[in-house]
């Protein structure tokens, strides 16, 4: 019964909105051509790179000219039309008016006894649009007849002809702009083929049929990539960090049923993507298949010192059923969000320190225990609830732009274990970050379900097994080891070393008496054991498979002199923080005690994970007591910050500490606006390391945007001044930003 009413539902939604999309796509654009009704005759129409419709109408005065005998065609009154090709593919659509059934042909070759069909269809009802999708030689003349089904009477209606742009390699990818706003724009993958040298992507079923984008990371490292179907109803997307477009390519995630029906979705922050970097976005019909779909990307809007990444889930994938979060920000209106299709969604809710943040749940309807959500800042989880979340009012604190550490369900909040283990924890998603992929996951064959991640070092060599006991007998727990590595690493990188993907419900984990390092569903839940060398980094992801929480004993079984180290860094590490300056990042740190260091490594995170060394600070080497160190990273980028220590002893070996983020955001601006209030004319004092070319915002109290001001200043103390006269009465945010689109100054006033 659940599943019938739950198809019932999807399948209204899913009408619903594909009648929204094909109401979007009737929008007529006026132009001059129009149907003629002889062949000889045809008007040419433009090839646009969109659908982009015309007015053509079959009169009552026309006349059957031709008859093709083929899709039900007979010898009625028919239009004609013709155009050029201006790429290897075409699209022809034909939407009828007055609830007409139409009959729609393409031909080749001349209109005296020469025409060659190319394609043809019935409409198959009523008021259905009439689209065939072509492969064409470019610059060869195709010819269009449209015809009323067993009638002669009018046949009105608009037609389209357009082919979609050369993105069929990376090196053509069509260029996204990353604006605040989300408007889905028609493509197709008809025509396209596989692209070489680049893996297939691991979701879905790649059959070739890709298209590629490219779009520039903006400041704040966050991106909402949406999709919807056209007459591609079953696709799949992927994102790519590069060296060139066509360079080498690492996957960074892919998705292929998170968005409204079967179509994908993603979503990223900025532990995922560098700012100013180039990403590259492969989209693919699942199974080869091809035509249309809509896409759009964008990002957090400019208002705001900070913003949270507010992430919404289904669990059944068909929205939340007009259930709502609203969130209130400072003592204002509250914003209700939702999801309307799909498994997830996000939204982006700026806010400035010190404000006022409430969050209401409101329920409507059944199927609650299928609804999360959680609020992100950064690279941890403010708030979080769900499945079948509270209702009313279920937080209310002042916000802050520091944010929280990163959950256990990540890869980089994964903690040390050093000995037996008992946890009882139930996280309700699997982290903020994708860590698992097809270049990484091995026998994982789900990526992450419900679990967290650990990490652990032998303090000495030997063997190391251990037994992972669930609480409830009947769960599937599954896990994952990689490494031997000098340092943590995540994501964790290349296949794992110990992997365990057995469907056998209670106990699991490495056993001497194992015989795989790897175990499939059907394999036994014992994986191989582990001969380990002092000072090796091991990474460890342990999932519930079951999704009924994660409440387990871990037990180890250390021989042959085998121990665990119970800290990744090998000193008394007693404090490590930083600061953001006007123009850099101070790092600082305080250790306990050394024995014979070297150095320290101070890395920072990259978009693929990976820390890469950005300076070197000399040891003390023998210590018994507190040392003090500091290091200046003067390149930050807007945005959160991550980095951590490599201890490098005498001997050469490594360890790294735990991950610090730190928030930096450049600013220009000497001050606040002035004068506060002000009646008119408002200041902004900068003071300006290089010349620059600035864009001034303005933004009222529900965060429209009331003005823009754009000045190029040159290097040194400058002054900004505007006229704000025409500005009703209120509270306004003065947003500067960088011609990158970083935010290097806001600041509140008043206009009187």
């Amino acid at each position: 019964m659940e599943m019938n009413t739950r198809s019932t539902n999807l399948t209204g939604k899913l009408i619903t909105a594909f009648l929204a999309v094909i109401a979007f796509l009737s929008i007529r654009i006026d132009a001059t051509a129009q149907a003629t009704n002889t062949c000889g005759t045809a008007n040419l129409w433009t090839v646009n790179t969109s659908c982009s419709y015309t007015d053509f109408n079959v009169a009552g005065s026309f006349s059957a000219t031709y008859n093709p005998a083929s899709c039900g065609s007979g010898n009625n009154d028919d239009g004609w039309a013709r155009f050029v090709a201006t790429s290897t593919t075409t699209t022809i659509t034909f939407d009828p008016d007055n609830n007409h059934r139409a009959i729609l042909h393409v031909f080749t070759g001349g209109c005296t006894g020469s025409l060659v069909e190319i394609d043809c269809i019935d409409a198959g009802a009523n008021g259905v649009n009439a689209t065939v999708a072509i492969t064409t030689v470019i610059g060869t003349t195709y010819r269009i007849r449209v015809q009323r089904r067993n009638s002669n009477d009018t046949m009105d209606g608009r037609l389209c002809v357009w082919s979609p742009p050369a993105f069929d390699e990376p090196c053509g990818a069509v260029s996204l702009a990353v604006g605040t706003t989300c408007t889905l724009t028609s493509y197709s993958n008809v025509g396209t083929t596989a692209t070489s040298g680049i893996p297939a992507p691991g979701c879905s079923t790649y059959g070739g049929s890709d298209v590629w984008f490219s779009f520039v990371a903006p400041a704040n490292g966050a991106v909402r990539i949406r999709t919807s179907a056209g007459t591609l109803t079953n696709a799949a997307m992927a994102l790519y960090s590069a060296t060139a477009c066509n360079g080498t390519f690492t996957l960074i995630e892919c998705d292929n049923t998170d968005g409204p029906g079967n179509m994908p979705f993603l979503t990223f922050s900025g532990i995922d993507l560098i700012p100013g970097d180039t990403y590259y976005l492969r989209v693919w019909g699942n199974n080869g298949n091809t035509g249309t779909f809509n896409l759009c990307i964008n990002t957090a809007p400019a208002t705001g010192n900070c913003f949270y990444i507010l992430r919404l889930f289904d669990l059944y994938g068909d929205g939340w059923g007009g259930s709502t979060v609203a969130i209130s920000v400072g003592g204002g209106a509250a914003v209700s969000y939702t999801l309307a299709n799909g498994d997830q969604d996000v939204a982006y809710i700026p806010f400035n320190n010190g404000q006022l943040i409430q969050i209401t749940y409101t329920a409507a309807g059944g199927w609650q225990n299928e609804i999360s959500y959680f609020l992100q800042l950064g690279s941890g989880v403010v708030f979080f609830d769900g499945p079948t979340p509270a209702t009313g009012l279920v937080q209310s604190y002042f916000g802050t732009c520091t944010p929280p550490s990163p959950p256990a369900s990540d890869c980089v909040g994964g903690t040390t274990v050093c000995g037996d283990q008992v946890l009882n924890a139930n996280p309700n998603n699997t982290g903020i970050k994708a860590d698992l992929n097809v270049t990484n996951r091995g026998c994982l064959l789900n990526d992450e379900r419900q679990g967290y991640w650990y990490n652990f070092s032998p303090s000495a060599s030997g063997r190391l097994e251990f037994t992972l006991s669930p609480d409830n007998s009947g769960d599937d727990y599954d896990f994952a080891i990689w490494g031997p590595t000098v340092s943590l690493q995540c994501p964790p990188s290349g296949l794992p070393f110990r992997c365990n993907y057995s469907q056998t419900t209670g106990n699991t984990g490495l056993a001497q008496t194992a015989s795989n390092p790897s175990e499939p569903a059907t394999g036994s839940s014992f994986s191989s054991h582990m001969d380990v060398i002092a000072g090796e980094v091991y990474t460890l992801y342990i999932s519930n498979w079951s999704r009924s929480g994660l409440a387990f004993d871990l037990n180890w079984t250390l021989t042959n002199g085998a121990s665990l180290d119970c800290t990744i860094l090998p000193i008394e590490l007693v404090a490590f923080d930083g600061a953001a300056l006007p123009d850099a990042i101070e790092l600082e740190w305080t250790t306990g005690s050394e024995t014979t260091s070297s150095h320290f490594e101070v890395e920072k995170r990259q978009a693929d994970g990976t820390f890469r060394s950005i300076g070197q600070v000399a040891a003390a080497g023998q210590s018994a007591g507190a040392a003090y160190y500091g290091f200046l990273d003067t390149a930050p980028h807007t945005g959160i910050n991550y980095y951590r220590l490599k201890l490098v002893d005498l001997d050469g070996t490594a360890k790294a500490s735990d991950v610090v983020p730190v928030v930096y955001r450049r600013s220009i601006g000497t001050d606040r606006p002035y004068p506060n209030p002000t009646t008119g004319v408002l200041n902004l004092d900068l003071q300006l390391a290089n010349d620059e070319a600035l864009t001034f915002l303005v933004f009222d109290a529900s965060g429209r945007e009331v003005r823009s001001f754009h000045r190029s200043l040159a290097a040194g103390t400058q002054r900004f001044e505007a006229d704000l006269t025409a500005l009703d009465a209120g509270t306004y945010e003065l947003v500067v930003r960088s011609a990158s689109g970083e935010l290097v100054h806001a600041g509140r006033f008043i206009m009187q």
